[in-house]
């Protein structure tokens, strides 16, 4: 046999307990998009590990060694590399090395290949950029000029189609964010702000506030999530919520709880903008989620209705 097909010959089949076979990416510990240096540094330090001169009494590691060595001599080729990647099946999850940018740029694949939604959902997760993995948490950012493609990440459907696939890739169970920071500061301030309001607002429900003034995030706390309880607990009994036209004239009613709420907080003491605006974004797009419409949609007509006197 010529080392030229040693080389492109597949490595042994894993064994009973793990899955497919193994490929030159597994023996040298890599993801399929490993850069050439990933490569390097893997090999040197397996071979380490391995080599004759360490392993001399062991057979076991000497043929480990030559498996490692023949791997490297194909990838850290890059003509023979994309030879042997065409004789692969296809990518193996979940990600050896992940990280946000690799689990996000691989969730994408797996949604665009698993679905028909190529055309908003596509632009916006390759317009998506990731900023950190907190815990089970995805943050991801939107740049200025994709910013309004935001929403249809967020509709039911697509929301689960792309947790389903940060979960393949990743191989635990992730939910995701978007927010309007780009840095890891940023969204580590966003988090201290949410958790001071949290506290203060259970200040304020416990009494310990009683004879003051409601505070701005008290306002928007209760009352919203009320709001939002009463969406999905009216969507849940909603007749004939299959048919478009009962969606339709549901979104009108429950924008009208909306707008009677965003009205009554608007004239309390201690208004805050931001926050009420915040909880207001909040609503229209848990409802829009309920809906399975983009919230940027339920938004123009909450704002059209609005403008006509309707609300």
């Amino acid at each position: 046999m010529s080392e030229e097909s040693k080389e492109r010959r597949r490595p042994a089949a894993r064994s009973s307990g793990e899955q497919g076979p193994v490929t030159y990416y597994d023996v040298l510990d890599l993801d399929r998009d490993a850069t050439p240096d990933e490569i390097k540094a893997s090999y040197y330090k397996l071979a380490r590990e391995h080599h004759p001169d360490v392993a001399s009494e062991d057979p076991e590691k000497a043929q480990k060694f030559a498996l490692i060595s023949q791997a490297y001599r194909v990838l850290s080729d890059p003509q023979r590399r994309h030879q042997y990647d065409r004789t692969l099946p296809q990518k193996s999850y979940p990600l050896r090395h992940p990280t946000p940018e690799k689990i996000w740029r691989e969730s994408t694949d797996v949604v665009l290949i698993r679905s028909d939604r190529f055309g908003p959902l596509n632009q916006a997760m390759q317009a998506a950029v990731p900023i950190t993995l907190d815990d089970d948490l995805l943050v991801i950012t939107m740049p200025g000029s994709e910013r309004h493609l935001a929403g249809h990440m967020q509709t039911a459907a697509n929301r689960n189609a792309i947790v389903n696939a940060l979960e393949l890739t990743s191989g635990q169970r992730l939910d995701f964010r978007i927010i309007d920071g780009t840095t890891v500061e940023e969204w580590e301030a966003l988090k201290a702000g949410e958790v001071k309001a949290r506290e203060s607002a259970s200040r304020a429900r416990a009494g310990t506030r009683a004879a003051e003034p409601r505070s701005s995030v008290t306002v928007g706390e209760g009352p919203w999530d009320e709001v939002i309880q009463r969406i999905h607990r009216q969507y849940q009994q909603l007749p004939k919520r299959q048919y478009p036209q009962s969606k339709a004239r549901y979104l009108r009613e429950a924008l009208s709880w909306i707008a009677a709420n965003d009205d009554e907080l608007r004239y309390q003491e201690n208004f805050d903008e931001d926050v009420h605006e915040r909880a207001l974004a909040r609503a229209i797009e848990r409802l829009a989620s309920v809906l399975d419409l983009p919230p940027v949609v339920v938004a123009m007509q909450f704002e059209n209705m609005k403008r006509a006197g309707e609300v």
